[in-house]
């Protein structure tokens, strides 16, 4: 978990950086959690992953402000 942080800053380059870091994460931890049926290890991943639904619903909804112009033409 060194390398995946939760939190910081809305902005693409984060929000990307974020959703790479924490695709290694769960790849690695996942897979482990399954196989040994460790359900301590597999909620704890739960938490992390509702962590990062989160992140990326606030990274939208900071989009979502910024460019209302964008979303007023999706609407139509």
């Amino acid at each position: 978990m060194d390398e995946y942080q939760i939190g910081g800053p809305l902005k693409l380059y984060t929000a990307l950086e974020k959703t790479q870091a924490f695709s290694l994460f769960l790849k690695s931890r996942m897979t482990q959690a399954l196989e040994a049926e460790d359900p301590t290890e597999l909620h704890y991943l739960l938490a992390q992953l509702d962590d990062f639904h989160s992140y990326m619903w606030r990274y939208y909804k900071t989009l979502r402000e910024k460019r209302a112009q964008q979303m007023d033409v999706l609407d139509r």
